[in-house]
């Protein structure tokens, strides 16, 4: 082990040492007998580990106890159960049992996590986010594995002489999908006397297709159709056809939106564009398609609940301009700028129509029932049109299109419809500022996603033609 790699481990170490003083200097014992069932059941999660694809090391449930402590107890209790569970995670049920250096290293980097969790949690929960802990463990959620995927990746980029990105890659794929669901699992868990409410329990579903969807990554192979692009010849006269009418029925639609505008509240309207336009910039070249997607749509899912149609149609049209002009592979053709941003806003209006305005009054103010016709209608009308011209450019029978465009962006809609629940019952309850905690979560989907899908564009490319 050189010096870095050495000076590294004791640093973490010693940085977990100062937390853990710091912590146990102000311990209490109240509520002890709660404590000691919680103690015991973290340290019993320890012991069982799941080891995920393609991955030397192993995960124990424990850290879903560990989250519930940053949520119900205090910091010096959770943190006693950060050591316990450390202890037994690195002594029990192991192959290999470690050296005092590789046990004292993982406690500090768990006790670094937390404590920089619980400082997170004090600051929001302060700021009157008590009544909904989904929001808040989200963004706490997000700070202990960013840290402790850091931290651990730190060390093993040194001892295996590979880039920290290469590193970090690996935890990604294959940890945060399965680690997600965990920890909404315990933000949804509800405290002793209250309730969860049920607009909630909307992103486990999602969750856990996603899961399915990552599985099914791992042996997909190129049974699906030649790639799909947009061939440098003239479009068939059916595919004309069928742009120039998608591009009026939008243009009508935008200019009926613009010509009624009304928006309720301008800051948040921006606050949703500027969002919605920086998440336009992340693009994921999907495999075969010869198309992108961007968690922008997230953005204006949330906006179908609560604003009106013409903030909704801007906000939908701004974003897939600058998706396609944002660093494109290829220039886009004057047709594809027309017809994407037309086919976007069409798919809105339909969207706002169904749940907003015909099926009202059985929705009502729910907010699962209008994400959810809201966003079926929308990914529907969004494979239909897009297939379809996909279809007739390439000249390609419409199901297996079809069939290919459902594969890659069914389990992305699916769970940015979850966020846009979680976000849209935060702003309802803490207003819509707070209701932002929740991106960070898509953030980390949006990465994990990323990698699963070029890895499988790899594969692709590697097998002959």
């Amino acid at each position: 082990m050189g010096r870095t790699a050495k000076a590294y481990i004791y640093s973490v170490i010693a940085a977990g040492g100062c937390v853990l003083a710091g912590a146990l200097a102000n311990w209490s014992s109240p509520d002890l007998l709660s404590w000691a069932i919680y103690l015991l059941l973290s340290t019993a999660a320890a012991v069982v580990k799941l080891r995920l694809p393609r991955m030397e090391g192993t995960y124990s449930f424990a850290i879903l106890f560990l989250l519930y402590g940053v949520a119900h107890f205090s910091f010096p209790k959770t943190l006693v159960a950060v050591c316990a569970v450390a202890l037994a995670g690195s002594l029990l049920n192991t192959k290999k049992r470690p050296s005092a250096v590789q046990v004292l290293f993982n406690t500090a980097n768990q006790i670094v996590s937390v404590g920089a969790c619980f400082l997170v949690a004090r600051v929001w929960l302060a700021s009157g986010l008590t009544h909904y802990l989904p929001a808040v463990l989200a963004i706490v959620a997000c700070v202990y594995f960013l840290i402790s995927t850091t931290v651990v990746s730190g060390i093993l980029s040194l001892l295996q002489g590979k880039s920290l990105t290469q590193v970090c890659s690996q935890w990604y794929v294959w940890s945060f999908p399965y680690y997600l669901i965990g920890v909404v699992l315990v933000g949804l868990f509800p405290s002793p006397g209250s309730a969860v409410p049920g607009e909630a329990w909307l992103v486990l579903l999602p969750l856990v297709y996603l899961v399915h969807f990552f599985l099914s990554l791992v042996d997909w192979h190129t049974s699906s159709p030649a790639i799909l692009e947009q061939p440098d010849s003239a479009m068939p006269r059916a595919a004309r056809a069928f742009v120039l009418a998608v591009v009026t029925a939008g243009a009508i639609l935008l200019g009926a939106a613009v010509l009624h505008w009304h928006s309720q509240n301008p800051l948040r309207f921006l606050s949703y564009l500027a969002l919605a336009v920086a998440a336009s910039t992340l693009k994921i070249q999907l495999p075969r398609v010869g198309g992108t997607l961007t968690p922008s749509f997230v953005m204006v899912l949330a906006a179908l609940v609560d604003m009106s149609f013409a903030e909704i149609a801007v906000i939908s049209v701004v974003s897939a301009l600058v998706q396609m002009l944002w660093r494109p592979k290829r220039r886009p053709m004057l047709s594809q700028l027309l017809f994407n941003p037309a086919s976007v806003v069409i798919g809105t209006a339909f969207a706002y129509a169904m749940s907003r305005v015909v099926l009202s009054p059985w929705l009502g103010h729910s907010i699962v029932g209008v994400l959810t016709v809201a966003t079926l209608v929308q990914y529907g009308c969004s494979v239909v049109m897009m297939g379809t011209v996909l279809a007739l450019v390439n000249r390609k029978p419409l199901s297996g299109v079809w069939q290919l465009c459902y594969f890659w962006s069914l389990p992305y809609y699916f769970v940015g419809a979850a966020v846009a629940g979680i976000m849209t019952a935060t702003g309802r309850t803490a207003h819509w500022p707070p209701s932002l905690l929740v991106l960070p979560l898509m953030g980390l989907v949006y990465v994990s996603y990323r990698l699963h899908v070029r890895q499988a564009a790899c594969r692709i490319e590697q097998v002959p033609a």
